[in-house]
């Protein structure tokens, strides 16, 4: 019996657990700020509510995100996917499937759902600090125009497509994309799921033809 004991391995202490990596522990915090920013507003949020909710410390918020400014910038380009989604290969797809999938036409009802909560919140919050704007815009739609402007850059370059500023296009495309979001009276604006679809497919129709007749461009 005494021998068997002597031969059995040592137990396993539990020693420290798993440090999890900065990139997973980011996601993580993003993840959970996003919910408590949508319940409480930006006032409302603290970062030890935000440290609560993501079941860290708030030392290791502070670690990876140096303010509650951060922590929003972090949410804008965690949702950035929903609202442009640019491929990192390109394909011979149609034009306007290929501009149709980037700007998310075909998103799921409540990916869609997720979508206008977030912009909802940060469409009232940037109206009330234009310091919160900067930072909206810089992470936001600054970004998602570079990277279209890339895209479009290589359709130049691959003979696709004509425009002599990729850029410049691509803000023109983003304007006429996202143009029936705003305000009204009674605040923020978002088209319905299929209304917001069927004018993407006439943005892009213009966008890649133009609106005068093939026989009169000669």
């Amino acid at each position: 019996m005494m021998n068997d004991v002597l031969a059995r391995p040592p137990a396993r202490g539990r020693g420290r657990p798993k440090r999890v990596d900065d990139t997973t522990q980011r996601a993580r915090i993003v993840a959970a700020a996003r919910d408590v920013f949508l319940q409480a507003g930006y006032d409302a949020t603290t970062m030890d509510a935000v440290a609560q909710r993501a079941g860290v410390s708030k030392k290791t918020v502070y670690q990876l995100f140096e303010s509650k400014d951060a922590v929003f910038a972090g949410i804008v380009e965690a949702h950035r996917d929903l609202m442009l989604d640019v491929p990192a290969d390109d394909d011979d797809r149609p034009l306007d499937e290929t501009l149709l999938a980037i700007f998310r036409a075909d998103l799921p009802i409540e990916a869609e759902r997720d979508r206008t909560a977030m912009l909802r919140l940060m469409m009232m919050e940037m109206r009330q600090r234009p310091e919160l704007a900067r930072v909206v815009f810089r992470h936001g739609p600054e970004e998602s125009r570079k990277i279209l402007a890339g895209w479009l850059a290589r359709q130049v370059a691959r003979g696709r497509i004509a425009v002599d500023d990729p850029a410049c296009a691509a803000d023109l495309l983003m304007h006429m994309a996202f143009a029936p979001t705003g305000f009204d009276d009674d605040g923020p604006r978002f088209p319905a799921h299929g209304e917001r679809k069927a004018h993407l497919a006439r943005a892009i129709s213009i966008f890649l033809h133009g609106v005068v007749p093939q026989r009169s461009r000669d």
